[in-house]
């Protein structure tokens, strides 16, 4: 929103985007060997027991991606089946065959026919994509399948996210909060059953009053005290629809990063301030930059009220930079070009954009890797920690729509803070909860129904995704499709029970 100063009448509308202040917190990277690993954090969907799981057979190389057609897009399915830890998806009715992909921990997905296979105890089913799934853990689940994560209505993120709240900032004191087995177990006072774990993101489904006060429950019924409990507040930021908000072919889209950023009648700090426009809130600037000594302004058409120009120092402003064309991208082609420099990410159709919006890519010694590559897995919900020996060690749970596109770089969903526009993750490009949805369900590969995750595969490569700073050319990073990059994800995962 654009303020006017007090006293003053308001000269212009732009916007209102509230601030919201999240846990301090980033997270770029999954958990090595845990792509396809379904998360446990997601309640039942059948009250169907499961048999025990008994240890599974070791992972065996990943031979050539099988060309069988996905005929099951085009038919109906003949039931659905359930998974409790989720169900690997081979591209052929064998453990030898490349991984396509996983379905979603107790969800149903759709199967199409059932067959006989090599190394597995009951049927194989033949799933979407062209893929099967050993059913032998399976039981009988009730459709429709869904698209991952389920949402109810004015849901913003799957979950409840907290963490144990930082007690003492100079002496880096953390509450050391319990977890009971239920929320009887606390309310009686019997002993915990563990204790959460500091510098930790947690997911929880739902919330309880009792006599003990707010609890915190998890998929697996735990309760755990809110007290000392760090609830996340998501950013409610969300970037701008161009058909339906236009910009004149002058001018270009940007947004406050300034808390606030202040509007004035001259490019000059001791200039009358006529405006102020509160932090995210969407406006025009003319690109072309005034400088004054050592600081750089922008104009603000129609700032200082309608045919009045403002101006606004460039550092309280982050606005889109058009690239280069790219020659890859078909006319009709979905692609998404981040630029590091304005910190902001465009889908675009062919060379035009359709909605752009700010990021936050990596910061200090984590950066962003420029280049040209295409998304080669997509997880809709799935956790992310530091890597081995880090000196920032972290770790979050449940992090949903997630995009990997080269190493364990990934396009994600960030809840933990509302920074868009700075630089402040480990080397992912953070997103807000409402871009990371409306970004992933216009990419490829496109995950089906009640599954958690896909890789690209023949017959559908991943978006192309280029990382630039300014106009400047980059690299073509982009492998062959189906090849794992060494210590890129997946490369060494190990077979899961299913």
């Amino acid at each position: 929103m654009l303020r006017s100063p007090r006293g003053a009448p308001a000269s212009r509308v732009c916007g209102f985007r509230p601030l919201v202040v999240a846990a301090a917190l980033t997270g770029c990277s999954a958990p090595p060997g845990e792509l396809l690993e379904a998360p446990e954090s997601v309640p039942a969907t059948s009250d169907e027991r499961l048999p025990d799981e008994p240890t599974a057979e070791s992972a065996v190389a990943n031979e050539p991606a099988a060309t069988t057609p996905d005929t099951a897009a085009s038919a109906t399915p003949i039931g659905h089946r359930i998974i409790k830890s989720g169900g690997i998806v081979y591209a052929a009715p064998h453990r030898r065959a490349e991984r396509r992909g996983r379905t979603e921990a107790r969800r149903p997905f759709a199967i199409y026919s059932v067959e006989p296979g090599d190394g597995c105890e009951g049927d194989w089913a033949r799933v979407d994509k062209g893929g099967f799934v050993c059913l032998e853990y399976g039981t009988v689940g009730k459709g429709p399948a869904q698209i991952q994560p389920e949402l109810a209505d004015g849901q913003m993120l799957p979950f409840i996210y907290a963490r144990p709240k930082i007690l003492d900032r100079k002496t880096g004191a953390i509450a050391r909060v319990p977890r009971y087995q239920d929320r009887y177990a606390l309310v009686r006072g019997d002993p915990p059953l563990d204790f959460l774990e500091p510098d930790r993101q947690y997911t929880f489904v739902r919330t309880k009053t009792r006599r003990a006060g707010l609890m915190l429950i998890d998929a697996e019924e735990r309760a755990t005290p809110a007290r000392d409990m760090k609830i996340a507040a998501p950013s409610l930021f969300a970037g701008r629809e161009l058909a339906s908000e236009p910009v004149a072919d002058d001018l270009r889209p940007a947004w406050a990063v300034g808390r606030p950023a202040v509007l004035r009648e001259r490019p000059d700090p001791a200039a009358r301030q006529v405006g102020v426009v509160d932090y995210h809130a969407a406006l025009e600037i003319d690109p072309a930059p005034i400088v004054v000594g050592e600081e750089s302004w922008y104009a603000v058409p129609d700032g200082g009220g309608a045919g009045a120009k403002a101006y606004v120092v460039a550092a309280d402003m982050n606005y889109w930079i058009p690239g280069p064309a790219l020659a890859e991208a078909g006319a009709d082609e979905v692609w998404i070009d981040v630029e590091l420099g304005q910190q902001t990410l465009a889908v675009m159709r062919g060379q035009s954009p359709e909605f752009i919006t700010l990021i936050s890519s990596g910061a200090g010694g984590t950066g962003t890797p420029l280049g040209l590559f295409r998304i080669y897995e997509k997880l809709a919900i799935s956790p992310m920690r530091s890597g081995p020996n880090a000196e920032d060690p972290y770790y979050v749970d449940g992090v949903p729509w997630v995009q990997y596109f080269h190493r364990r770089y990934a396009l994600h969903a960030s809840y933990w803070h509302d920074d868009f526009g700075k630089r402040r993750s480990h080397g992912c490009i953070n997103l807000s909860p409402k871009d990371a949805a409306r970004v992933y369900a216009l990419t490829a590969p496109e995950v089906p129904p009640g599954w958690n995750s896909l890789r690209e595969h023949t017959g559908e490569p991943g978006t192309l995704v280029r990382v630039r700073r300014g106009a400047e050319p980059v690299a073509d990073r982009r492998l062959p499709l189906g090849v794992i990059e060494e210590g890129q994800e997946g490369a060494e995962e190990p077979e899961s029970q299913e």
